[in-house]
């Protein structure tokens, strides 16, 4: 009888197919076909072909060699959907499927079949923001504008800022690229947009309320105020953005009521949790209590400001009640170590219990968490024989440098990973880790933080130090703390060294304003991270050595920065932030470096 010594996991299919992906790399597109075939006989259950993403290369591998039939048979059966797609709250493209409709375009182009290939690449035209589909959608637009002017002017829009053609495009074309650019959050394009189409005489909606946000987003409040003058009770949408410009007005009389005429049940607690906040902000504790008590469904927000104003009343009994049912619904809350501070200090029957909470969020932020630290505990990893050998798997797979194969590794059935227990959760981390997939593997410990925040030892993979060396030699040439550098790459890009999001690139997020070179040079990690942090230096000395004034104005930008009442100690009070949105960014960012902080030091 075998023992488990034996025991071991197959990888040879993953290895196998990888060589057709390199030889198809190498334009070795025969050898290719030849793996393809070979590994299709030899492990046709191999997840890889089962899941149907092998097919989209074999299909790809048959594009290259100009077998233009088969390809189209292999597309048609590559119906890949990523885990990370099917979990998406509001769906968008798959990008595997986008890319597979890019190469089915082509060979109908290829084949002079124009009115499929037209046909697949008006799929490529979106009306949102994706900056991984851009690439697609830039070549299909430049086939489409040969047989009609309009796609021409939508590139140009788009991608060369020219808004003066946007006279030359109907109304549903225009309304995409309002949406478009709503997304990317260049809200006075939207605006101008919007103006055209004389959008608020519109009936849609949806319409209305793009062209309202972006106006609240620019501060148009006076304009806001009266465009919405006649919404009607039934007219929640437009009652709430009424509301939220009154508020940023500092009218906060109006703004209570109009947030309290919204009847509908789906803004009703939202705008509950606004008027509770305005009440918070003014110190009119007890009547944020009442409200906030009042509301129908519970949710994380407005139960950690139920929790500020049980400490502002010093209300024991509430506050314990409600706060053993926070720290077991949302652990990884940073404010679960602040009202876990008070609580214990309750217990102890500690007179100072509630001072704390009187403190500003970058000084409280990093008090905080030291001693949620403290409060912790480490977790026990076991590395049992069936944890290395399972981790030896996925890092002969992880070996392959190609972060797809080991996501699908992951997903499979292939090697008994069991994603509810923590400690296979760990092996996961560690395989993507040490195949240096920095990117993938900030997105899969997002699906695990819950559970890593309960750990001490396990806060390092929530807060991780990657690209260690060119962080390093940045930092002694710049002298900044490296926590800023992490905090920074962090929130900017999750560590995607590819990142090209909101006109800013790579790991740090660097402005394109601000830079040169073409994209790609920005991609090297210590190219960008050396650029990054000497615009993070001079921001640093300039606010002397202030780290929240540095992080908001290196991210946000100077006028932000200047739209927020700071203390005299540079800390700041997040309740004078209106934008609920923003105000949760904000402490995100603090806590983000109160974390790095505490981990590391």
């Amino acid at each position: 009888m075998l023992g488990i010594k034996s025991f071991s996991y197959n990888v040879d299919d993953y290895i196998f197919f990888n060589k057709a992906l390199e030889a198809n790399k190498k334009e070795d597109y025969k050898n290719s076909l030849f793996y393809y075939e070979i590994y299709q006989k030899n492990f046709p259950y191999s997840y890889p072909l089962t899941s149907n993403y092998a097919k989209y290369y074999i299909a790809k591998n048959y594009m290259d060699m100009k077998k233009y039939d088969e390809a189209l048979l292999f597309f048609s059966r590559a119906v890949y959907v990523p885990e990370s797609y099917v979990k998406q709250e509001f769906k968008k493209t798959n990008y595997f499927q986008y890319r597979r409709d890019y190469n089915v375009a082509r060979i109908y182009q290829l084949k002079n079949d124009k009115s499929q290939s037209i046909e697949y690449y008006k799929r490529l035209v979106t009306d949102y923001y994706d900056p991984q589909l851009e690439p697609y959608e830039k070549k299909a637009l430049k086939f489409l504008e040969k047989t009609n002017e309009k796609y021409r002017y939508i590139y140009e829009i788009k991608y060369q800022n020219n808004l003066k053609l946007i006279n030359k495009l109907e109304k549903n074309e225009l309304l995409n690229l309002a949406n478009y650019f709503y997304e990317k959050k260049e809200y006075e394009k939207t605006v101008e947009i919007l103006d055209k189409l004389g959008s608020y005489n519109e009936k849609k909606v949806n319409q209305k309320i793009i062209y309202l946000e972006s106006l609240l987003k620019l501060d148009a409040n006076k304009k806001v105020i009266e465009l919405t003058k006649d919404a009607q009770v039934g007219e929640a949408n437009f009652l709430f953005i009424r509301a939220v410009a009154y508020e940023q007005n500092k009218d906060y009389s109006r703004a209570i009521f109009n947030y309290e005429k919204i009847q509908d049940i789906k803004l009703k607690d939202r705008a509950a949790f606004r008027i509770g906040r305005i009440y918070y902000k003014i110190e009119d504790y007890t009547k944020a209590r009442e409200v906030l008590e009042k509301t129908n469904q519970k949710n994380e927000r407005i139960d950690s400001l139920l929790l500020d104003v049980y400490i502002k009343l010093q209300n024991r009994k509430k506050f314990i009640e409600l706060y053993d049912r926070f720290k077991n619904k949302y652990p990884e809350n940073p404010k679960t170590g602040l009202y876990y501070m008070v609580y214990t200090k309750l217990m102890e029957r500690d007179s100072n219990s509630w001072q704390l909470a009187n403190y500003n969020i970058f000084f409280a932020s990093n008090y905080v968490v030291r001693n949620y630290m403290n409060s912790i505990t480490d977790f026990e990893i076991k590395n049992t024989y069936k944890e290395e050998v399972l981790k030896d798997a996925l890092t002969q797979i992880g070996a392959l440098k190609n972060p797809e194969l080991l996501e699908l590794a992951v997903q499979s059935n292939n090697f008994d990973l069991d994603t509810e227990t923590i400690q296979d959760k760990i092996t996961i981390m560690n395989s993507y880790i040490e195949s240096k997939f920095y990117k993938e593997s900030f997105k899969k410990v997002n699906t695990f933080r819950r559970e890593f925040y309960r750990y001490r030892n396990l806060l390092h993979y929530v807060y991780p130090k990657y690209y260690r060396e060119e962080v390093q030699n940045t930092r002694k040439k710049y002298l900044v703390p490296q926590s800023l550098i992490y905090t920074v790459m962090y929130i900017e890009s999750g560590f995607d060294n590819e990142n090209n999001k909101f006109e800013k690139l790579g790991l740090m997020g660097i402005p394109k304003k601000l830079v040169e070179n073409k994209d790609e040079y920005y991609y090297n990690p210590q190219i960008n991270i050396d650029t990054g942090t000497e615009i993070l230096k001079k921001i640093y000395d300039k606010h002397n050595g202030m780290i929240l004034k540095t992080l908001i104005e290196y991210i946000y930008g100077e006028k932000v920065l200047k739209g927020l009442n700071f203390e005299l100690d540079g800390d700041l009070k997040l309740e004078t932030i209106v934008d609920e949105k923003f105000q949760t960014e904000i402490e995100e960012i603090v806590y983000t470096y109160a974390f790095y902080s505490a981990i590391y030091n």
